[in-house]
């Protein structure tokens, strides 16, 4: 190599930043097989992805090049070549899935309880996680936890194998995806290796970290494997934490004794985050990322974005490419305009329910709280709207406003719709609000 050429490691900022936007743009199941076994050697001017077979590279050449490309693009990377290899290995035992004690941590450093955010939907998971990293296989074996797509269960297993690594780390951690482990099987058969595998997976581990096992529905031949793997790793007390989309017996295809032993430990659920921890999210995105985010514009994505944490770091960066590329700071226009596909299809459900729903969404409050007694001032200019735009484009009568508000009494609906006709004449931001809302609803 040339004389001062700069070189990066195998896990270099550039490389991890690109990660982030292959995560936000590619199905879960491509990036899980594709995007993270690859390893990245950044130079001054390349960008070098090594990956473990042929089959793996001209897949990410297919599917995960052209978003790679766009991503390098709006990072201003797109000057870097970017140059594919093959890394060779000898045998089926020397695949990169196993972590074998050593003095560097294998996790992502981004992926810990510390940079995971903690609300209702996902505290009794987050606890359970940290108990087994704190003593594996000694409770809550096996853990199971199961969620929908993009809610944090990968996030929370590669935490307890961060956590595990830094506190135990003698212990022999192997963290990988169902379809990985299925690969590897099928591949271990084929060449005549299953001592191998079967030594891998059950004598030289002793936590194993398995994501996506819905994956194994219908496959027969390994769940036969796994159920002997479960049976002697839970047996030698060793740690087994699975994840999945549904609960065990919901899995289709999934045989019922690999069920019946997944509800053995503990099975904790993860639902999708309220709108207080979807903006706390986007908070610490940004904050990760150098990203300035008003308020304003935090609450307006997490108000539209409700089910799905990949949706909302995936229009956090949207919003980012746009105010980079046009050389402007990110506002809650600019929010309005390039995420405006997020806004729900409520032009023509102009009902009370409908005119509800928008307003807690823009406030990013619950319609219940909207509707309960509660005197927080945060709840009552959003209330005071509601009612005035029940009385503008439904006409209702005050005493219909009241029953639909929680049974107010039909004076309290006439001073809240003429307390925002006051102020909004002389409030730019009630005026704003009221226009955004009703641009919906026209």
């Amino acid at each position: 190599m040339g004389q001062g050429l700069k070189i990066t490691s195998m896990s270099s900022k550039s490389w991890l930043q690109i990660r982030d936007r292959l995560k936000a743009s590619l199905p879960g199941h491509i990036f899980s097989t594709l995007v993270e076994p690859t390893s990245c050697l950044e130079t001054d001017a390349a960008l070098e992805l090594s990956f473990p077979n042929r089959f793996t590279k001209e897949s990410f050449e297919e599917k995960c090049l052209s978003p790679m490309r766009l991503a390098l693009k709006e990072l201003s990377l797109d000057t870097k070549r970017v140059e594919l290899f093959v890394f060779k290995t000898a045998s089926v035992e020397t695949q990169p899935a196993f972590l074998s004690p050593s003095s560097v941590s294998p996790f992502d450093p981004k992926y810990t309880f510390e940079t995971f955010v903690i609300g209702s939907s996902n505290q009794f998971a987050h606890a359970a996680c940290q108990a087994v990293s704190r003593q594996p296989g000694q409770c809550y074996n096996p853990l199971f936890i199961f969620g929908g797509a993009g809610l944090g269960k990968t996030h929370l297993l590669r935490a307890i194998g961060h956590e595990i690594f830094k506190t135990q780390n003698n212990l022999r951690v192997l963290f990988l995806t169902s379809e990985a482990f299925t690969n590897e099987l099928i591949q271990a058969i084929r060449i005549d290796r299953m001592r191998e595998f079967r030594e891998k997976y059950r004598a030289s581990c002793d936590v194993l970290l398995l994501d996506d096992i819905h994956f194994l529905a219908g496959k027969e031949r390994t769940q036969e494997e796994f159920f002997y793997t479960f049976n002697y790793l839970h047996e030698s007390r060793k740690q087994i934490v699975i994840t999945s989309d549904r609960y065990p017996k919901d899995i289709s295809g999934l045989e019922n004794r690999l069920q019946t032993r997944f509800e053995w430990g503990l099975v904790a659920d993860v639902q999708p985050p309220e709108v207080e921890t979807r903006v706390a999210i986007l908070k610490n995105k940004a904050e990760e990322q150098n990203i300035l985010l008003p308020d304003e514009v935090a609450h307006y994505i997490a108000s539209h974005v409700t089910s799905n944490i990949r949706e909302l770091e995936g229009s956090l960066h949207r919003l980012q490419a746009h105010a980079s590329l046009n050389h402007t700071l990110i506002t809650m226009e600019l929010a309005q305009q390039t995420l405006r596909d997020l806004v729900p299809k409520i032009r023509h459900q102009l009902t009370p329910d409908g005119i509800l729903k928008l307003v807690a969404l823009t406030f990013g409050l619950k319609i219940i709280d909207l509707k309960a007694d509660k005197r927080a001032r945060v709840l009552s200019e959003p209330r005071q709207i509601c009612m005035y735009l029940l009385r503008k484009h439904l006409m209702m009568s005050l005493p219909e406003i009241g029953a639909f508000m929680g049974n107010r009494h039909h004076t309290t609906i006439l001073h809240g719709v003429n307390e925002i006709i006051s102020r909004s004449k002389t409030n730019p931001e009630i005026e704003n609000n009221i226009a955004r809302i009703e641009s919906l609803i026209r």
